[in-house]
C-alpha cells in the first residue's frame, strides 16, 4: 500500500497519528490542520479526545437534544447490564428445561445458536484502552499480569504481555478503570468499572465494584446497594480502589454517581468498607461537579492515604482512610482561595484545576508530586495549562517545576482530563516520569528556588459521614456574602482567627444564639437581615484549641426553617442551618449581649460552615457518635524550582524515543527489582500496555519498550491475543476472508488480503484519528471506503494499494462527528453520507458528491446521524438522528434525491440507528437506547405508522418492562435475515438478542461471541455477517442459510457520467455516457425537456456514449429516463454549455471593448464596464462569493473560456494580459497546492475542453505587494493596481498542438476579496504601437465626453492651448480613422466629432499643438 502526494498535516487528536493522504486530483484543497484537532461541540460546551466517544453513547440514553440540558430519561442503573444480562441467561434455561421436558412444545427456537458460527477475525495487532493492571504479587517474577480492558472485561497474561487470556465472560461490557490485589493474600483482588475522569458522562458502559477470592476466576459484585437490592447510583462509577495493606476487608474506593446531565450538580465520594464490601460507610462527599478521581495510599505508611479532587487539590488521611481532611495545597497557582479571609472551599473559576494526579514516594509518605491541567469547563473558553508540582511536607504546600530551559509544559494541554499518568522513580524521588498524550520524565535540579511564605486554612473531618456534612466554609470577610465585605469587617470586631474544633458525641452539648431570615430566603442573606430570636440547645460544643488549656467559646446559627431547633437534611439547598463561629468564650447563661442585636452574628465571627445530612441519613441527635470537625491555620513556604525534561514517547513524532508506545497513558507502573536498583516500566495506553527493558533509568533511550515481547519502531505490532478494540464499523471485502474496519483511538486498518482473517490477523494501518464507519464495494473487492470524525473520508480503488481523500465530501472535516455512511448491495457504487445540512450522495464511489434537496425537513445540526438505504429497494432512502419535536427521521423515495420527513412515533428523542428489510421496500426500523422505554419501532408503510416490537411503552405510557421478553438495555444495532425474515438479532450492550417470530418474543444469544456491545452487524458475501463489537474486534458469524445470498433485484435509473460537445462548424452536437444499470424496455435522453434521442433495441447493463445533436447553442440539462413496464426511471441530471465551433488560429487578440460575437463562454465572469475604468474588460464579480455563500461546502471555481481554439506555435511569450488580482491569499509560506492555500486565480489549456492543465501555478493577492496591500486594506480594484502578466504554453503543450484556453478562479468556503479583472489579452501575438508620436497624459484643461460613446462625443478646451489644434484619431493598430483642424482661437471652445461609421472598439483620441501633444482611449459601443 502507499499514500499520493504525500504532503504532512498536523495531527494533535486523541489517539490518532500523523499519517497523509492526498486526493488524486491537485486542484482539490488538502483540509485545514485545524479541523485535525476537532472537537465535538454542543452549544460552545467542547468535548475532547475520548470523551466524545463517550457522548456518543450517553446522549442516546440522555433523549437530548443536548447533553449539557436535564435528561428526559432516567439513567441506568450501574449493574444494569449485568444484571440484566443473567436474567436472560436464566430465562433461557428456563426455555430449554421447558422444551426438553414437553416434546410438545416446539414454540421457543434459537436459531443462531443453532446455525450461526462465530469467529473472531482480529484484530490481533489493535489492543483497545488500558487503564489498570495489576503484576501478581504471587509470581515473584513479575511475569504474571492482569490486565483492565475498557469493554473487554477483565485479562491475564503469564509472560509479561507476550500472550494474553480472557477471564471475565460476563464482564465483557465492563469499562474496567483499577484493578488492586491484596498484598498477603494474592487470590483476593478487587476491579472498579466506569469512567470517572470528565465531566460529562453519566458513567461509560456501567460501573461497580468486583471482587475475587479465588484469584480471577470469580468475580462478585461488592458495591453499595439500594433498598431493592441493585447497585446504589453513588457506584456508578469507579475511578481508584485502595486496599489496606494488613487488612485486606478494609478497602476505600473513590465513586461518582455520574451526571445525568452536564453539570448537573452530581457530587463525587469515598466510601470505605472494613468488612471486604459486605457494607459501606460514606467517608468524604465533594462539592457539586467536584470528583474524586485518584486513591493511594502511601507505600512507607499504610495509614497515611492521599486522594485528588477535581476542581479542589488533594486530601490527606493519616488513619487509614478513616477521616480525610484538606492539608493545605499552599502554592497551586490556579486553587482554591485557602487564605484567612476569603474562605476554605470557595473555587475560584477562572484557574481551578480540572484533574489532578499524584504519586507517592515509596520511601517517604511527604514526598509527593502532582500534574494537573486547568478545568474542565473553563477549558471550553480558552487554552489549557500543563503544571508539574513536587511537595516536600505531605502536599501542605506544593512547588512548581519550570523547566531548565524556560520551556513550558503542555503534555496535558489537550488530554489531560483523561489520559494524566504519575510516577515517581522507585530509587530516586528527584525523578518523576509524566504522560498524557507522550511520556517525558523530569528530574529536578539542584536549585534554592524562588521562596513565597503563605497560610492557610484546613478542615478537617472525623467520623462525621454519617451525620454531618460540609458544603463550604466561609472565613472573615466571605462571611458576609457576595462583595459587600465591609458587613463583617464593621460588625465582627477583629476577632482573632485560633484552631477551632466542633466536636459531637454522647453528652456534647451546648447552647447556642438563633437567628432566622426572612421567609423564603436561600442564599445571599446580607447580615443586616438576620434576625435574633433565642437561644436552644444543639448537639455538639465549639472549642479554641489553640488556647493552652482549649476553651469552649460561642455559636451561633441560622434556623432556616424557623422551627426553634438545629436540625439538618439532606436537601443541601434546604439545610442551610449556617454555623457562625463565634471566638468569644462560651457563656452558659447566653447573657451576651453584643449578639443578641442585630449584627450580632456577625460578633467576633472567625467562620460560617454550611452543614447538610449525607444522603439515606436522618437527623437524630442523641444517636450521634464521637466525632469532630477541625478548623486550623496552616503556615508554610513554596518555591518555584527547576528541572530537566527529557523525552519517553511520542507516536506523533517521527524523531522522539519509543513509538511503539500509543499514545494516550492512563496507568504508569513499575515492576522493581531490589538488588540492583532497577526497574521495569509499564505503560497502559488506549494501544493496550507497553514494558520497558529494566534498567536503573528506563525509558530514555530508543527501542526500550516491548510490546507483546517484541520491540520495533510501531505501536501496531502484534499484542498477544488481547483483542480489545473498540470497534464502529466493519465491514469484508468481496470474495475474500478480508476485512476493513473503523476503531476509536486507532483510525482505519485493512487485514491482509493474503490471509483468511482470524483472532491472529495483522492489520495494516491506513489512516489515523477515531475510526468511523467503513464501506466495502458489494460487488468491486477493489474498492473500499473509511475515515474519522468529522468525515475526514478517505477511499481506494485499488483494493488499499493507494488511498485518496474525499476532501470534496461535503463537510469534509466539518461535518456530524460520527461518520457513517451507506450504499445499496444493488448499486454500490452510490454512497449515501451525512452533512450538517442534510444528506449527501455519490454516484461514483465518492468521486464526486452533490447534496439532496432536503429543505421540507427539519434538520438539526446533530452529532449523531444515520442513513440507511433500503435493503430491498434503492429507491427508498431513509436519514435522520432525532425523532421528535427538535428534528425529524427523513425518507427519499427518488433514490436519495429529495427528503421528506415521515411522521414520528412519539416526541421520543435521539436515535442509535436506522435499519431496514431486506425484502419489503416499506419497512424500516429506528432504534432508541432510553431506561425503561420503546427499545425498536418498525413501520410498514414507509414511516406513516410504527409499531413497537420490543414490548416496552413510549413516553407517553411511561417506564415499563418488556411484555416481549426484550432486555431493557441499550440497542445500537439490527438485521433481519433475508432468507427467513422471521428471524431478527438486535445487537445491544449486552451482545445479540434474537427473535424468530418477527419481534414477538426475544432471546439472549448464547455462543463463544462476547457479552459485549454490537455496534454494527451486515449481511456479506460467502454466508457471513459482519459484527463490530465495542470492546472485542470484529467477528463474523456464518450461516449456511445466507451463503447463496443475494440482493433483492430492483430496478435502477441509469446514470450520466458525462456530457460533451463534439466539434462540428454548423451543428452543436452533445456525446452524453450513460450507465444503463439495469435492462429496460427503452430509454429516452432529453435536452432541456425535450426528447432528442430513443432507444429501443439492445439495451443491456452496460456504460455507452449515445450521441446527438440540438439546434442551438447555449446552456443545457442532460437527463435520461430509462422505462420499465411502463414506469420512468430518472437520471442525474447533467448540465452542458454549448458554444458554437469557431475555426482555429495561430494568433488572437482582444480589448474586450472590441468583441463581438461568441468569442468567450462565461461562467460567472462577465465582460463589461466597471466603474473607475475605461472601456470594457473581463470581470469576475465584484466582490465574488464565498463558498458558503454560494451552498458550496468545498470550495468552487468560476471560468471564463475562450471558444477559439489557438494552434500553438514556437511565439513566445504565448499569453500577454494586464490584470488586477484580489483575493484571499494563502498562509504564510504556503504556495499553491497546499492546502491552506486559500484563493487564487489560474490560466489553464486543454487539448480536449476537458482535461485541463495548468501553464502557472495558481497565484493570489501575494503575488504582487500593491495587491496584497490593497487586498489588507479593503481596498478596491482601480488602475493603478493594473499589473502585466506573461505566459508560456511550454512545456506544457507541443507546437501544433491545437488547445483552449481559459482563466479560473477559485474560491474557499470563508473569506473573499474584490476579486480579479483581465484585459488587453493577447496570444501570440505583437503588441498595438502607435508610431511616431509621443503623448503626455490628457491636458486637465480638455475635456472629451461621453466615454464610452456611441460614436458621437466633444472635446473642450478651457482657458487653454489658444490657437489651431490637430485632431486625429486612430483604432488600436494605428489606423486613421478621422483628423480635422479645430479653431480654439478663444481657448474656450466646443467641439463635436462623429465616428459613428466606425466599428465598436477601442480608439485613440489624438491632440497636438506645436510641441504639445496628448491623447485619451475613447471607446465606442
Amino acid at each position: 500500500m502507499r499514500f499520493l502526494y504525500i504532503i504532512p498535516l498536523l495531527l494533535i487528536i486523541s489517539c490518532s497519528y500523523n499519517n497523509s493522504i492526498s486526493d488524486k486530483n491537485d486542484n482539490l484543497v488538502l483540509p485545514s490542520g485545524k479541523a485535525d484537532k476537532k472537537l465535538l461541540l454542543e452549544k460552545n460546551v467542547r468535548f475532547e479526545g475520548p470523551d466524545k466517544a463517550m457522548y456518543l453513547f450517553e446522549i442516546k440514553k440522555h433523549g437530548g437534544p443536548f447533553l449539557i440540558e436535564p435528561s428526559r430519561y432516567q439513567p441506568y442503573p450501574p449493574d444494569n447490564n449485568e444484571r440484566v444480562l443473567r436474567e436472560m441467561k436464566k430465562r433461557n434455561q428456563a426455555r430449554y428445561s421447558l422444551v426438553s421436558r414437553s416434546s410438545e412444545n416446539s414454540s421457543f427456537s434459537n436459531y443462531a445458536q443453532e446455525n450461526a458460527t462465530f469467529k473472531n477475525r482480529g484484530p490481533y495487532n489493535v489492543p483497545g484502552r488500558v487503564m489498570s493492571l495489576v503484576v501478581d504479587k504471587s509470581d515473584p517474577s513479575g511475569n504474571t499480569w492482569f490486565v483492565g480492558a475498557v469493554g473487554g472485561g477483565i485479562w491475564k497474561s503469564t509472560d509479561r504481555g507476550a500472550t494474553y487470556i480472557h477471564i471475565t465472560p460476563d464482564l465483557d461490557n465492563a469499562y474496567i478503570t483499577d484493578i488492586k490485589q491484596s498484598s498477603y493474600n494474592h487470590n483476593t483482588m478487587y476491579a472498579g468499572a466506569g469512567a470517572a475522569w470528565n465531566f460529562s458522562s453519566a458513567g461509560f458502559s456501567g460501573g461497580s465494584l468486583y471482587k475475587t477470592i479465588d484469584g480471577g476466576l470469580n468475580w462478585n459484585n461488592i458495591s453499595l446497594k439500594d433498598s431493592l437490592g441493585n447497585v446504589d447510583p453513588r457506584f456508578r462509577s469507579i475511578s481508584r480502589i485502595d486496599i489496606d495493606k494488613d487488612n485486606d476487608a478494609i478497602i476505600n474506593v473513590a465513586t461518582w454517581p455520574g451526571s445525568r446531565w452536564f453539570g448537573d450538580g452530581s457530587r463525587g465520594s469515598i466510601y470505605r468498607s472494613e468488612d471486604g464490601g459486605n457494607t459501606w460507610r460514606n467517608v468524604y462527599t465533594s462539592n457539586p461537579d467536584e470528583r474524586v478521581t485518584q486513591l493511594l495510599s502511601s507505600p512507607s505508611d499504610n495509614k497515611i492515604k492521599y486522594a485528588s479532587i477535581s476542581q479542589l487539590g488533594v486530601l490527606k488521611s493519616i488513619d487509614g482512610g478513616k477521616t480525610w481532611f484538606n492539608p493545605g495545597n499552599l502554592g497551586l497557582l490556579g486553587g482554591i482561595s485557602y487564605d484567612n479571609e476569603d474562605g476554605l472551599y470557595e473555587v475560584s473559576y477562572e484557574t481551578n484545576f480540572e484533574r489532578l494526579e499524584i504519586s507517592v514516594s515509596r520511601n517517604n509518605s511527604n514526598i509527593l508530586y502532582m500534574a494537573t491541567t486547568q478545568n474542565y469547563q473553563q477549558g471550553a473558553l480558552g487554552n489549557r495549562f500543563s503544571k508539574l508540582y513536587v511537595s516536600y511536607d505531605g502536599a501542605k504546600s506544593w512547588n512548581y517545576l519550570r523547566n531548565e530551559d524556560g520551556s513550558v509544559d503542555d503534555w496535558l494541554n489537550s488530554l489531560g482530563w483523561f489520559a494524566n499518568s504519575l510516577m515517581i522513580h522507585p530509587f530516586n524521588d528527584s525523578i518523576v516520569y509524566h504522560g498524557s498524550q507522550m511520556a517525558q520524565r523530569s528530574k529536578l535540579l539542584p536549585d534554592d528556588g524562588v521562596g513565597a511564605n503563605a497560610s492557610t486554612t484546613t478542615v478537617i473531618t472525623q467520623n462525621t459521614g454519617d451525620h454531618f456534612m460540609i458544603n463550604n466554609v466561609w472565613g472573615g470577610s466571605r462571611i458576609s456574602p457576595g462583595n459587600n465585605s465591609t458587613e463583617w469587617q464593621e460588625n465582627s470586631f477583629n476577632p482573632k482567627f485560633e484552631n477551632i474544633e466542633i466536636r459531637f458525641g454522647p453528652g456534647k452539648t451546648q447552647k447556642a444564639y438563633r437567628f432566622t431570615v426572612p421567609e423564603g430566603q436561600g442564599s445571599g442573606v446580607l447580615l443586616e437581615y438576620y434576625t435574633y430570636q433565642d437561644y436552644v440547645d444543639v448537639p455538639f460544643e465549639v472549642w479554641n484549641t489553640s488556647s493552652n488549656p482549649p476553651e469552649q467559646i460561642t455559636v451561633s446559627f441560622r434556623d432556616n426553617k424557623n422551627n426553634g431547633r438545629f436540625d439538618l437534611t439532606i436537601d443541601v439547598n434546604e439545610s442551610r442551618e449556617y454555623l457562625f463561629i463565634q471566638n468569644i468564650p462560651y457563656d452558659a447563661t447566653m447573657s451576651q449581649s453584643q449578639i443578641q442585636k442585630q449584627y450580632g452574628n456577625a460578633y467576633k465571627t472567625t467562620h460560617l460552615l454550611w452543614p447538610y445530612l449525607p444522603n439515606g441519613k436522618f437527623w437524630v441527635p442523641s444517636s450521634i457518635i464521637d466525632s469532630k470537625v477541625k478548623i486550623e491555620n496552616i503556615d508554610a513556604k513554596y518555591k518555584t524550582l527547576k528541572k530537566e525534561l527529557i523525552d519517553v514517547t511520542d507516536s506523533y513524532n517521527a524523531n522522539i524515543l519509543n513509538q511503539n508506545v500509543h499514545v494516550d497513558h492512563h496507568l504508569f507502573d513499575h515492576i522493581i527489582n531490589e538488588v540492583d536498583s532497577t526497574f521495569s516500566f509499564i505503560i497502559g495506553s488506549d494501544g493496550g500496555v507497553n514494558i520497558s527493558k529494566p534498567s536503573k533509568n528506563p525509558g530514555i533511550v530508543d527501542d526500550d519498550f516491548y510490546i507483546a515481547g517484541i520491540i520495533s519502531d510501531n505501536w501496531r505490532e502484534p499484542h498477544g491475543g488481547f483483542n480489545t478494540s473498540l470497534i464502529w464499523g466493519a465491514d469484508k471485502v468481496k470474495g475474500k476472508d478480508q476485512y476493513l474496519m473503523g476503531a476509536q483511538d486507532h483510525g482505519t486498518f485493512l487485514s491482509n488480503k493474503n490471509f483468511t482473517g482470524s483472532d491472529t490477523s495483522i492489520y495494516e494501518y491506513i489512516w489515523s484519528g477515531d475510526g468511523f464507519e467503513v464501506l466495502a464495494h458489494f460487488q468491486d473487492p477493489n474498492k473500499m471506503m473509511g475515515g474519522s470524525q468529522g468525515y475526514r473520508t478517505i477511499r481506494s480503488i485499488d483494493g488499499g494499494e493507494e488511498w485518496f481523500f474525499v476532501s470534496n465530501i461535503p463537510d469534509y472535516n466539518n461535518g456530524p462527528f460520527h461518520s457513517r455512511y451507506d450504499s445499496p448491495n444493488q448499486d454500490p457504487d452510490v454512497v449515501y453520507a451525512l452533512s450538517n445540512t442534510g444528506i449527501s450522495k455519490s454516484p461514483d464511489w465518492g468521486d464526486s458528491w452533490t447534496e439532496a434537496n432536503s429543505s421540507t425537513t427539519n434538520w438539526q445540526q446533530l452529532n449523531i446521524l444515520d442513513v440507511k438505504v433500503s435493503l430491498a429497494n434503492p429507491r427508498f432512502v431513509w436519514a435522520g438522528g432525532y425523532m421528535g419535536n427538535y428534528s425529524d427521521i427523513v425518507l427519499s423515495t427518488d433514490w436519495g434525491e429529495t427528503f421528506n420527513p415521515v411522521n414520528d412515533f412519539a416526541n421520543m428523542g435521539y436515535i442509535s440507528a436506522i435499519h431496514t428489510h431486506p425484502t419489503e421496500d416499506s419497512t424500516a426500523y429506528v432504534l432508541f437506547s432510553f431506561y425503561g422505554f420503546t427499545k425498536i419501532i418498525e413501520t410498514k408503510d414507509l414511516g406513516q405508522s410504527w409499531n413497537d416490537i420490543t414490548g416496552f411503552g413510549d413516553v407517553v405510557s411511561g417506564l415499563s418492562v418488556s411484555s416481549k421478553g426484550f432486555p431493557n438495555v441499550a440497542v445500537h444495532s439490527l438485521l433481519v435475515m433475508p432468507h427467513n425474515t422471521d428471524i431478527i438479532w438486535a445487537g445491544t450492550d449486552i451482545g445479540i438478542v434474537e427473535s424468530t417470530d418477527s419481534g414477538l418474543s426475544w432471546h439472549l444469544v448464547e455462543s463463544n461471541l462476547p457479552y459485549v456491545g454490537i455496534i454494527d452487524m451486515k449481511v456479506k458475501d460467502q454466508g457471513q455477517i459482519v459484527i463490530s463489537t465495542y470492546g472485542r474486534g470484529i467477528w463474523t458469524a456464518t450461516i449456511e442459510d445466507l451463503k447463496t445470498y443475494e440482493p433483492k433485484t430492483a430496478i435502477l435509473p441509469p446514470y450520466i457520467t458525462n456530457a460533451k460537445q463534439i466539434e462540428d462548424e454548423i451543428l452543436y452536437i452533445i456525446n452524453t455516457t450513460v450507465q444503463y444499470k439495469s435492462v429496460y424496455d427503452s430509454l429516452e435522453i432529453t435536452a432541456n425537456g425535450t426528447v432528442w434521442k430513443t432507444i429501443r433495441d439492445s439495451i443491456k447493463v452496460e456504460t455507452k456514449d449515445e450521441i446527438f445533436n440540438v439546434d442551438q447553442k447555449g446552456d443545457y440539462s442532460i437527463q435520461a429516463f430509462g422505462y420499465k413496464n411502463g414506469v420512468p426511471y430518472a437520471s442525474n441530471i447533467f448540465e452542458i454549455t454549448l458554444n458554437p465551433t469557431l475555426e482555429p488560429r495561430t494568433e488572437y487578440s482582444t480589448t474586450f471593448s472590441d468583441l463581438v460575437g461568441d468569442e468567450f463562454g462565461l461562467d460567472r465572469f462577465r465582460i463589461g464596464t466597471q466603474g473607475g475604468f475605461e472601456g470594457r474588460q473581463l470581470h469576475t464579480e465584484h466582490p465574488y462569493e464565498s463558498g458558503t455563500a454560494g451552498g458550496y461546502e468545498n470550495g468552487y471555481s468560476v471560468h471564463a473560456q475562450l471558444n477559439i481554439p489557438i494552434i500553438i506555435t514556437d511565439y513566445t511569450p504565448s499569453i500577454r494580459f494586464k490584470e488586477i488580482v484580489l483575493v484571499e491569499p494563502g498562509e504564510p509560506g504556503s504556495s499553491y497546492g497546499d492546502w491552506n492555500y486559500w484563493d487564487y486565480v489560474i490560466v489553464e489549456a486543454s487539448k480536449d475542453g476537458e482535461n485541463w492543465k495548468r501553464l502557472i501555478d495558481g497565484y493570489d493577492s501575494d503575488a504582487d505587494p500593491s495587491w496584497k496591500s490593497a487586498y489588507q486594506s479593503g481596498t478596491f480594484g482601480n488602475p493603478s493596481l493594473i499589473r502585466n502578466r506573461d505566459i508560456n504554453f511550454s512545456p506544457h503543450f507541443n507546437i501544433e498542438d491545437t488547445v483552449k484556453v481559459r482563466f479560473r478562479m477559485f474560491s474557499d468556503d470563508l473569506t473573499v476579496s474584490w476579486g480579479w479583472m483581465v484585459d488587453d489579452l493577447y496570444i501570440q501575438k505583437d503588441l498595438p504601437v502607435v508610431q511616431g508620436i509621443e503623448f503626455t497624459e490628457l491636458d486637465k484643461n480638455i475635456s472629451i465626453y461621453p466615454n464610452p460613446t456611441e460614436g458621437e462625443f466633444k472635446i473642450e478646451f478651457e482657458d487653454t492651448w489658444q490657437g489651431e489644434v490637430v485632431c486625429k484619431i486612430t483604432d488600436i493598430f494605428g489606423r486613421s480613422i478621422f483628423r480635422d483642424i479645430l479653431d480654439n482661437s478663444s481657448s474656450n471652445s466646443s467641439h463635436e466629432v462623429d465616428i459613428r461609421d466606425s466599428n465598436d472598439g477601442i480608439y485613440l483620441v489624438q491632440l497636438e499643438q506645436g510641441d504639445k501633444k496628448t491623447m485619451k482611449k475613447i471607446i465606442k459601443e
